[in-house]
């Protein structure tokens, strides 16, 4: 594997390592890494007195390589050159943080931030607090995305956030500073959105409804989304979608798929590594989604559990969407 690969080098390098400067150590721990994870970076963070590091891995907000993000710092080993394998960018503190470029400066404060809903997710505006020379203002956007990818942290910036504007109109009263906003963001996640992170008890509660073709009034999809799944949008455990998809010739084969699926999310549900998020039926397709957080364990269930339903063919895939992008489109 070349997680293996990569960690077996840096334990081999750490005697070297340990002889050079932060920057120096860096790049060397990124040509490690370039060969098996090209898309990948490693950050350091601290150094005590015995010249320990925090490492970090980060894809740069990425959502397409935070699988292997997560692959990589799973099975870090133990180093006695680092102190902790972290993944993604955290926070930082933005008391003192500001950035400068060609003598011009932005802090937190000088970004103010408006949020609001956008179908699961939190879309944004922002407003610059004081005025920016004309020849600076796309400098001061950049700037004002870098501060907002440490307010808030790669993961929540990639995985929470939607759409992001800069507005030219005067600022509404509800805005916060960039230094404020991490807060605010935290409690309308939680409190607004319904992202509680926890696993829902109790019977599901499912919305549906029905998709009517422009051109084909008899073309139909039938939509049923589990409202009780919203609680773990955002989850950084449940990252990947499981698609089960079977073809209803009759009656006893609809009866059959709805006890596949109860099955299955009892089977997942009990140990809390999977809810189902929508079911659909498009013609005489039902497409049954779950959202797990080990992938493997459930498709291995799901492929298990497929073989008490013969003679229906059951088509199992599975996808990496920690957005929950597939689950989130139904959500207006």
């Amino acid at each position: 594997m070349s997680t293996d690969l990569f960690w077996q080098a840096l334990t081999n390098a750490q005697p070297q390592l340990q002889q050079m400067e932060i920057r120096d150590v860096m790049e060397a721990i990124n040509a490690l890494l370039e060969p098996h994870f090209p898309k990948l970076a490693a950050e350091l963070q601290g150094k005590t007195e015995d010249g320990v590091y925090d490492l970090i891995i980060t894809a740069h907000g990425a959502t397409e390589h935070f699988q292997d993000v997560m692959s990589l710092t799973q099975t870090a080993p133990k180093l006695t050159m680092f102190s902790n394998v972290t993944a993604f960018r955290a926070r930082t503190e933005m008391g003192e943080f500001g950035m400068s470029m060609d003598n011009f400066s932005l802090s937190p404060d000088d970004v103010l931030v408006g949020h609001y809903a956008d179908a699961g997710r939190v879309g944004l505006q922002l407003w610059f607090a004081k005025p920016i020379p004309q020849d600076m203002v796309d400098h001061a956007r950049h700037m004002s995305f870098i501060l907002l990818d440490h307010a808030i942290g790669e993961y929540d910036f990639a995985i929470k956030i939607g759409p992001v504007e800069f507005m030219e109109d005067e600022p509404g009263q509800d805005t916060v500073s960039l230094a404020a906003f991490p807060a605010v963001l935290d409690h309308f996640w939680r409190d607004e959105l319904g992202h509680t992170a926890l696993f829902p008890t109790g019977e599901n509660e499912w919305t549906g409804f029905e998709l009517v073709s422009n051109t084909d009034p008899d073309d139909k999809l039938l939509v049923q989304r589990n409202e009780s799944a919203m609680a773990l949008v955002g989850r950084a455990d449940m990252l990947w979608r499981v698609q089960v998809d079977v073809v209803l010739d009759n009656k006893d084969d609809l009866e059959a798929a709805r006890e596949f699926e109860d099955q299955l999310e009892t089977l997942l549900a009990q140990t809390q590594e999977g809810i189902t998020s929508q079911i659909t039926l498009h013609g005489n397709v039902r497409s049954m989604n779950w959202h797990v957080s080990d992938v493997e364990t459930a498709l291995a269930k799901a492929h298990k559990l497929a073989q008490n339903f013969a003679p229906l063919e059951f088509d199992i895939s599975s996808e990496f969407d920690p957005q929950w992008q597939d689950y989130l489109r139904w959500v207006s």
